[in-house]
């Protein structure tokens, strides 16, 4: 009998090296090639927008930088040694942790950061929840614990997803959320419907691709509010065969009152100076700065603090608020070093009082 299992298991495992090996060979060689282009049935507002490049294989393509994740990459990094090991280890940094009650409990316009890329938004009255990752997903660390503000929101009525990456796109987050808020609209982008609807089969789902207006204004409580979807240098990816398969992108959310862009994750491109040209007053810009080293792995898809900040100026933007740092252990350099830099390189542009770090549940009003 035992004989038997152990035969059972060595087959097993050679099958499975098979197919390891055989995805791993794919995953090399694959490349993509525009075949088609897509767009929803949407105000588009760059002028001749043929619509989302798509592949061969129906996956979404950059714009500006074609990119295809490659496995054997994530395993030269995983596996390579880290120069900032020691520097990371003896980092003193901490992020600070504050109470949110002050700003949740008050009827106050303003823009509250929750960690990562999430940020609880109030404008004209409205909740607007980005990347909402109140939980530690599977193979995350963070680096400081932070409470979920769930059972402090009182109103959520619009759940911005940048995009399905699980540190962005938090299954059990967000089925609290419908729980909660079963009137909430998610805004994705393209083919997100699939596990949104899924998660959420009670709350409206709305998808857009790039350079299109969500339409919010059909039974949903928007008050004169306008979200746009826009490009960002990134890709997309949940499951082992989906990747690309839906499609990634920043928000633009813009009232009379103020525009708020909120980047999602990217790499640098054109698509800031193209953000400036379809709106030339963003009040305020909400960008990540960190998960950036390894430089050589990291560069298509995390700004650097000198990309962010050159992503800003491009933007035209008046406010920065840095985000995607100080949360969770995603990358190599130490866990202080993206503000640090930022703000080092801010003052030497001259841009400094133009930068607004929050801490963890910290808030800006916006009057």
């Amino acid at each position: 009998m035992k004989k038997r299992v152990l035969k059972y298991l060595g087959v097993g495992l050679v099958l499975l090296s098979f197919a390891a090996a055989f995805i791993l060979v794919r995953n090399q060689t694959d490349t993509q090639t525009v075949s088609s282009h897509i767009k929803a049935e949407l105000p588009t507002i760059k002028p001749e927008w043929k619509g989302n490049a798509v592949d061969q294989k129906g996956r979404f393509i950059n714009d500006e930088f074609p990119f295809l994740p490659k496995t054997i990459q994530l395993i030269q990094w995983q596996v390579g040694t880290n120069p900032f090991e020691q520097e990371k280890l003896n980092d003193p940094y901490k992020i600070g942790v504050r109470d949110p009650r002050p700003f949740l409990e008050s009827d106050k316009d303003g823009i509250l950061w929750l960690g990562h890329a999430s940020f609880y938004i109030r404008l004209n009255g409205v909740g607007i929840l980005t990347d909402p990752v109140f939980d530690t997903p599977s193979f995350f660390s963070r680096f400081v614990p932070v409470p979920s503000p769930l059972p402090l929101l009182s109103d959520v009525q619009f759940v911005l997803l940048s995009h399905d990456h699980r540190d962005h796109m938090d299954e059990a987050t967000l089925r609290q959320i419908a729980e909660k808020f079963p009137n909430a609209a998610f805004l994705a982008g393209l083919r997100s419907e699939d596990v949104l609807a899924e998660w959420n089969p009670k709350n409206p789902v709305l998808t857009a691709g790039w350079f299109q207006e969500f339409e919010t204004s059909k039974g949903l409580p928007g008050r004169n509010i306008k979200f746009y979807f826009h490009p960002v240098r990134h890709w997309s990816q949940r499951f082992l065969l989906d990747t690309n398969h839906r499609l990634w992108g920043g928000f633009v959310v813009e009232t009379d009152k103020a525009t708020i862009y909120f980047g999602g994750d990217s790499g640098y491109g054109r698509h800031y100076r193209e953000l400036a040209e379809l709106h030339p007053k963003i009040d305020y810009f909400l960008l990540g700065i960190g998960s950036y080293e390894p430089r050589w792995f990291m560069e298509p898809n995390h700004n650097n603090p000198s990309d962010a900040l050159k992503a800003f100026q491009d933007s035209k933007a008046t406010t920065l608020i840095p985000m995607h740092y100080g949360t969770f252990d995603l990358s190599d350099e130490p866990p202080g070093a993206p503000l640090r830099d930022l703000l080092q390189s801010a003052g030497s542009s001259g841009l400094r009082e133009r930068i607004r770090p929050l801490e963890i549940n910290e808030s800006l009003i916006i009057k």
